[in-house]
């Protein structure tokens, strides 16, 4: 029979673990994106690559740092 403090540190270790798990997962697949949504509703994602991203993205950055 496993003593109760095993127990407890083998679910604390396998919870840190799977967490850990996550943030890798979700800072491999976080990468910048434009998507412009109209007042009717409609939205409308734009390649990253894009040109046209590309100037709105500058044009954002620049609203950011001016706003702090």
């Amino acid at each position: 029979m496993l003593k109760p403090h095993r127990v407890l540190a083998r679910k604390v270790s396998s919870y840190a673990d799977e967490a850990s798990a996550f943030m890798r997962r979700r800072r491999h697949h976080r990468r910048p994106f434009v998507r412009i949504q109209y007042r009717s509703g409609d939205a409308v994602e734009l390649h990253p690559e894009d040109p046209e991203a590309g100037r709105i993205m500058d044009a954002v950055s620049g609203l950011i740092e001016h706003s702090g």
